[in-house]
C-alpha cells in the first residue's frame, strides 16, 4: 500500500481496532474489574460474564453489579476500575515489525486516538508505543473525530510532503483528514471490530482505499 520511499511522509496511525483488537482491552478490563470485586467481595465472575459475553450479553458492567451487594456508588466505581487498570493487551510480533519498518522509513509515525487521557496512555503503555507522538483527544480539549484540531497539530509539528492517517471507522475517522489533503486508509475488522463498515459509506466518510490487515500497509509486508 505505501512505497518504499516515506523519507518525506508522516504516518499517523488510529489506536483501538486498528493496531490491536479492541475486543482484547474490554476482556482485560472484565478480568481486572472482577479481579477487584472478588477481593472485597469473595467471589471471581470474571469467568462467567466472559462466557456471556461469547453469547452476545455486551453489558458485562450491569451483570456484574447484579451478583455484587447493592451500593448506590458500585457501578460508577467499576467503570472507573475499568477505565484506569493497566492492560494485558499487545501487538502481535507482525504489527511490531510493521510499525519498526514505519519508524525507519517515514519521516515521523504518531497515534492520534480519541479517548481519555489515562485510558488511552495506559493501552499504549502496555503496547509499547507511548513513546511516540501522541494525539489523544482528550489532551486536546475533548476534539474528538472528526474536528480537524489534532490533524492540524501533527501538520504544523512535523512539516511534510504527505500525510496518512490510517484507521478504522468510516463514520468519523477520515472526515478531517480527507478534507485536509491527507491520504486516508480504512482497516477492516471484520466481525468483532466496534465500528460498522459494510453500510453505505459517503465520500466524505470513505477512506481513499481499504486494506484487509493493518499489516498490509507497507508493500511488500504482511
Amino acid at each position: 500500500m505505501l512505497r518504499s520511499d516515506l523519507t518525506d511522509t508522516v504516518v499517523v496511525l488510529d489506536l483501538d481496532d486498528t493496531l490491536y483488537a479492541e475486543e482484547a482491552y474490554v476482556r482485560s478490563g472484565i478480568a481486572a474489574v472482577c479481579a477487584l470485586a472478588a477481593e472485597l467481595h469473595g467471589a471471581d465472575h470474571a469467568a462467567e460474564l466472559l462466557k456471556q459475553r461469547d453469547a452476545g450479553q455486551r453489558d458485562w458492567l450491569t451483570a456484574l453489579c447484579g451478583l455484587l451487594p447493592a451500593a448506590p456508588g458500585t457501578r460508577d466505581c467499576l467503570l472507573w476500575a475499568y477505565r484506569l487498570h493497566r492492560p494485558r493487551i499487545s501487538l502481535s510480533s507482525s504489527v511490531r515489525r510493521m510499525l519498526d519498518i514505519l519508524i525507519e522509513r517515514a519521516k515521523a509515525v504518531a497515534i492520534l486516538t480519541d479517548g481519555r487521557s489515562i485510558t488511552q496512555r495506559c493501552k499504549l503503555r502496555a503496547l509499547g508505543l507511548d513513546d511516540l507522538p501522541l494525539y489523544i483527544s482528550d489532551e486536546y480539549g475533548g476534539a474528538d473525530k472528526p474536528d480537524p484540531t489534532r490533524f492540524l497539530a501533527v501538520m504544523s509539528d512535523f512539516a511534510a510532503a504527505r500525510y496518512v492517517y490510517v484507521a478504522d471507522n468510516p463514520a468519523k475517522d477520515f472526515v478531517a483528514p480527507k478534507a485536509l489533503g491527507w491520504l486516508t486508509i480504512g482497516v477492516r475488522t471484520g466481525a468483532n471490530g466496534v465500528h460498522d463498515q459494510a453500510g453505505s459509506i459517503s465520500a466524505t466518510h470513505a477512506p481513499d482505499a481499504w486494506i484487509d490487515d493493518v499489516r498490509h500497509l507497507i508493500d511488500g509486508e504482511g
